[in-house]
């Protein structure tokens, strides 16, 4: 009988999906809305094909760390400006498009659902741009980008690391000399449930239809942090959330949304398993000055590979780079080093999306007596420094 791996360690990568032949796997949500694959065995063969592609049961080797991290901010104001950090997606992918090249990564549907998606050319790519802080489905894209490298086309598959590994291991030993992969440094995933909860929640507490809600954005402003924003439908104005309006991202960051698996990333280590790794790079700048204006972001960027390196080469004329010390990458991005703890309210925190309103949800978590009287301690002693 097949048997996958265990759920606690389950990514959702969707490589056993891609590689079932007889389509007897399905990818199907848990309770907090992740997606695990279920196995018809009806239909099954036990062919193995799906164990062959889990990138849990037979992992990857890494790559050697990259000789040094790189700083790197895109030129163009106007890329800087599409983009959440110094642009450097958008040049990655650009560069894969003018060669007649496919380009993958994540998107929102209309029910933001989080999916991947391909593009082929610049009209397509935009909606690829800017952070979605929620787990995609690659849905088959595995397949696409096998059948693309059948026929010679040049594909960039952009994707969370155990993403990428999953990729790696459907594709198995095929040639990949014409597949390029870019990682992100991931904080960990969300469901998309629980993102789809929290707009709800903010509806009700704005007194709006969840359906008025349009063109949701992560990161609206450019810079540092993060300030979501979104449309009123039929044109009533951009909305920029304020900081008590942003409890999805509160929850994100400190660590309560994450898939289990998470917890205990095999992959937030310098040493990766793509072709370039891309990220923001906190705290540029702090220990030795910078030659570039980074007040619209800067992006960390490691080439592990020779592909990498040939990749990031080619953007030359269109980036400003500078070679960074790894104490500096490490120091101040945590998740290139450091799993995220697992809280104690994580458990909680899902059932508090799914029951309460969201008055309640953020006062439980972020408006306590305790956090409160934190807060008008930490005003004081500022206050009493600046003196």
């Amino acid at each position: 009988m097949i048997r996958l791996c265990d759920k606690t360690d389950c990514t959702g990568c969707g490589a056993c999906y891609n590689a079932c032949p007889k389509r007897s796997i399905s990818m199907e949500k848990d309770v907090e809305g992740f997606l695990y694959p279920r196995i018809d065995t009806q239909t099954c063969v036990e062919c193995g094909a799906c164990q062959m592609a889990c990138p849990v049961l037979t992992p990857l080797d890494k790559h050697r760390r990259a000789e040094y991290p790189l700083a790197v901010v895109a030129v163009s104001d106007e890329i800087r400006r599409k983009s959440s950090s110094g642009g450097m997606f958008s040049l990655f992918s650009s560069s894969i498009l003018s060669c007649g090249g496919i380009v993958y990564g994540a998107a929102f549907d209309k029910d933001y659902r989080v999916c991947h998606r391909s593009a082929r050319d610049e009209k397509e790519l935009e909606p690829l741009r800017g952070s979605k802080y929620a787990q995609s489905d690659v849905e088959l894209t595995f397949r696409e980008v096998r059948e693309s490298l059948r026929v010679g086309r040049d594909v960039l598959y952009t994707g969370t690391p155990c993403q990428i590994a999953g990729l790696y291991r459907f594709l198995g030993k095929r040639d990949v000399s014409r597949l390029y992969t870019v990682d992100l440094v991931c904080h960990g995933v969300p469901s998309v449930k629980s993102f789809q909860l929290y707009l709800s929640r903010l509806a009700e507490k704005l007194n709006i239809d969840v359906h008025e809600i349009e063109d949701f954005r992560f990161r609206e402003l450019e810079g540092w942090g993060y300030a979501p924003s979104f449309q009123f439908a039929k044109a009533k104005g951009r909305h920029l959330l304020e900081s008590r309006e942003n409890l999805y991202m509160r929850l994100f960051l400190s660590s309560r949304l994450h898939r289990p698996s998470c917890y205990h990333c095999r992959y937030a280590t310098p040493e990766r398993i793509s072709d370039i790794t891309i990220a923001d790079f906190w705290g540029i700048g702090k220990s030795r000055p910078y030659g570039w204006d980074v007040s619209s972001g800067c992006s960390l960027v490691l080439k592990n590979t020779d592909k990498g390196r040939e990749l990031f080469s080619g953007l030359s004329s269109a980036i400003y780079s500078e070679e960074r010390d790894w104490d500096e990458a490490l120091r101040n991005n945590t998740q290139l080093h450091t799993v995220s703890p697992y809280p104690k309210d994580r458990d909680e925190a899902f059932h508090y999306l799914s029951h309460y309103d969201y008055d309640t949800i953020y006062n439980h978590f972020f408006n306590t007596p305790y956090l409160r009287l934190r807060r008008i301690a930490g005003n004081l002693l500022r206050r009493l420094h600046l003196r």
